[in-house]
């Protein structure tokens, strides 16, 4: 499946949030999460991210394009995320498929979600502290919620 979505980074995230909640934005998660990029030749990602959400700990594995650009409009292939138990054998089809490990991140990401258009609010504490906004959904709402939110300062 193809993701639409614009990511960029903003000094703030209190203008996005009080966004969200004046426009009936439902906050649909809160966690922290741990992921692990792994890099192919193919120009592919697949990542292993740890989500703890309430106390409890998830395991998820997803794969996507490995394009970004310095817009803030990225599209690009991406899969489903599968929920696993089983990191050995994880790892082995990452290595089996020639995947190497690349880099990691930690980050606290607050999900808000209204009409097919979702906020990720991300504040991002591993390599660096930094603050980043992603929205995506469908291509109509998304570019209409974008052309409001651009205007805020970054």
């Amino acid at each position: 499946m193809e993701e639409y979505e614009y990511s960029f980074e903003v000094k703030d995230l209190k203008p996005y949030i009080e966004y969200c909640l004046k426009n009936d934005y439902k906050l649909k998660s809160a966690s922290k999460q741990k992921r692990v990029l792994y890099r192919n030749q193919n120009k592919t990602l697949a990542r292993i991210t740890y989500e703890e959400t309430d106390g409890k700990v998830s395991r998820k594995l997803d794969f996507k394009d490995d394009k970004l650009n310095d817009s803030d409009l990225i599209i690009r292939r991406e899969t489903l995320p599968i929920e696993f138990e089983d990191e050995k054998a994880v790892f082995s089809i990452l290595e089996f498929l020639n995947y190497k490990e690349d880099n990691s991140l930690i980050r606290e990401r607050q999900n808000y979600e209204k009409n097919g258009v979702k906020f990720e609010i991300d504040s991002y504490i591993f390599p660096r502290k930094t603050y980043v906004v992603a929205i995506e959904g469908d291509k109509q709402q998304v570019d209409k919620v974008y052309e409001i939110i651009k205007e805020f300062e970054r």
